[in-house]
């Protein structure tokens, strides 16, 4: 599983990468004497970026190999990120973060299109399944892991680890067998987004993602106020409900091969959204118990997870040679609204509660089951093949 390991391993430094800030804000602001706020600005700088050149990045791989393309996206993350090691101000640090924030970009689809590329159909499941877990892994280890480094050596060791890891995916990616390109050179970079046109399925698939990520990941931002307003609990404490969240995403997205081999991918989809838009239903009446709330939050990350790998291998399997393109477009369309989302949720917040929020957000989710209902690919079945009767042989 060499493949699998190093492309597991690339991506889970840009997971920790996107959750271990969010353990170090508080250092960061008393170290560079800076508001808090303004320091919340490392998050939407790595994420930004991630949303919106992605699509710019995505046909690289296709044109150039994903080692190529993967290698490249590395050398980018890891130069930013020993620049946010040494920053000395705040304004180098986001500059840093948003370089960061590029090299993701780069990165992810390659990483995805290289699962995708795999012989068998076993072996491609499995392979993005295991790239895909490494960011519930990200969601589990990022926030105990950058508190606890922060803690014992500052804040600048977080991102230390985080350089480790870059290095060391640079290291596994490079023993990597170079692959031919799947897209011919001849044809012009522009040319390349032309499968969003020629694949009529790629948009609709696209709008699924989008949907989906858009209903569940505002509500899951703010998971921890939900605890620490029910049930008293201090913010510091809430915070880690997203510790039994990374577990039950952790042990969904490493399932979601078997899953998908008993019900489909289609059908593996169907159901995680189902699940989300259950644990939605049911949040108010779980909130009579904090054991009860966190089994809800579990079933949610669980659906999540198993579902999003088996969602990514429909899209990589739209278009064989404009794979990486159509996953940076993917990619695109999951950053995209893991932005929109917590702005939304917390305007709704504002005006109406928990309550509203979470009515809109299952609204939402109801589009996303009714848009992949109508657009994923149904599996074909196979008619049994009748034999021919042999004419009887003349006497």
């Amino acid at each position: 599983m060499p493949v699998s390991l190093a492309l597991a391993i690339a991506a889970f430094a840009v997971g920790v990468d996107n959750f271990i800030v969010a353990a170090s804000l508080p250092s960061i602001a008393q170290d560079l004497h800076q508001p808090i706020g303004a320091v919340g600005l490392l998050a939407s700088a790595y994420a930004l970026p991630t949303a919106l050149l992605a699509p710019v990045f995505g046909p690289l791989s296709d044109r150039r190999g994903r080692r190529t393309a993967t290698l490249l996206g590395l050398a980018v993350f890891t130069l930013a990120t020993l620049g946010c090691v040494v920053a000395p101000t705040l304004p180098l640090l986001v500059v840093s973060r948003g370089v960061s924030g590029l090299g993701a970009a780069i990165i992810l689809p390659a990483a995805f299109a290289y699962a995708g590329d795999l012989p068998t159909p076993a072996e491609r499941t499995r392979a993005i399944g295991l790239v895909a877990s490494m960011f519930p892994l990200s969601t589990l280890l990022g926030l105990p892991v950058g508190a606890l480094v922060g803690l014992i050596a500052g804040w600048r060791a977080s991102f230390v680890f985080i350089l480790l890891v870059a290095v060391a995916a640079v290291v596994l990616v490079s023993r990597l067998r170079s692959e031919a390109p799947r897209a011919r050179v001849a044809t012009s970079y522009l040319q390349s987004y032309r499968v969003l046109v020629t694949e009529r399925r790629a948009l609709p698939i696209l709008l699924v993602t989008f949907l989906w990520v858009l209903g569940s990941f505002g509500v899951f931002v703010y998971i921890g106020e939900f605890v620490h307003e029910m049930f008293a609990v201090p913010p510091e404490q809430a915070s880690f409900v997203y510790v039994m969240v990374g577990v039950g995403g952790l042990v969904a997205a490493r399932s979601s091969g078997r899953i998908v081999a008993a019900i489909g991918a289609r059908g593996a989809v169907m159901a995680g959204i189902s699940m989300f838009l259950t644990a939605v239903f049911m949040l108010p009446f779980a909130a009579i118990s904090l054991p009860l709330t966190l089994g809800v939050f579990w079933m949610w990350a669980f659906g999540t997870w198993f579902a999003l790998p088996a969602l990514q291998g429909i899209v990589a399997d739209v278009s064989h040679t404009a794979r990486g393109t159509l996953l940076a477009f993917n990619s695109s369309a999951q950053n995209l609204a893991s932005v929109l989302a917590p702005i939304m949720i917390g305007s709704l917040m504002g005006i109406g509660g928990f309550g509203l929020a979470t009515r809109v957000a299952a609204g939402v989710g109801v589009a996303a089951l009714l848009t992949a209902w109508l657009v994923l690919p149904r599996p074909v079945s196979l008619a049994p093949v009748r034999r021919p009767v042999a004419a009887p042989e003349p006497a």
